[in-house]
Parts: structure tokens; sequence; C-alpha cells
């Protein structure tokens, strides 16, 4: 931990990256909520309302199960933001 007294101009870094990291965690837990919620909505009206007989799903399922991947996706962006703000650039080189 950074002491204001030893490094008085990066004191107030550390207290902004640990906000940032909490405020990412809380996006990103709701965003996977969110993302669980949609897709179980998707595959609950999938099952009350099947497509049509040649198997192509119903608009609604289809954007409900699109929107749950777009959730997910940016859930994991959350964790690639927060490793290029502490400076974990070469983590994120998959």
């Amino acid at each position: 931990m950074l002491r204001s007294e030893n490094y008085p101009h990066r004191a107030g870094i550390v207290v902004v990256m640990s906000d940032m990291a909490l405020i990412l965690a809380s996006v990103k837990t709701a965003l996977q909520e969110i993302a669980k919620q949609s897709a179980a909505l998707g595959i609950g009206l999938q099952n009350a309302a099947p497509g049509d007989p040649s198997g192509t799903p119903n608009n609604s399922v289809q954007y409900l199960l699109t929107t749950s991947e777009s959730l997910a996706k940016m859930a994991k962006d959350c964790d690639k933001l927060l490793l290029l703000i502490q400076g974990h650039e070469d983590e994120l080189k998959e």
C-alpha cells in the first residue's frame, strides 16, 4: 500500500483504482445476472412457443438469446478493462 508521506503524488491513484475495481465488479455482476435471466427467459419462451416447423426459432427467442450472449461478452470485457487499468496489458494478449 502506498503511504502518502513516501509517495504524495500517487496516493490518490490507489483510491481511484480501488473504486474503479469495485465499480467494474458491480457492473460485471449485474451484466452476468441480466445475461443469465435473459437466457432463461429465451429458453422458457422457446419451450412455451416453439418456432416454425422448419426449426427457425421465434424472433423474440432469438433476440433474448443474442442479448444474453452480448451481455456475457460485456461482462468479460469488464475483466479486460480492469487488467488494462491496473497495468497488466501483457495478460490481455491471448
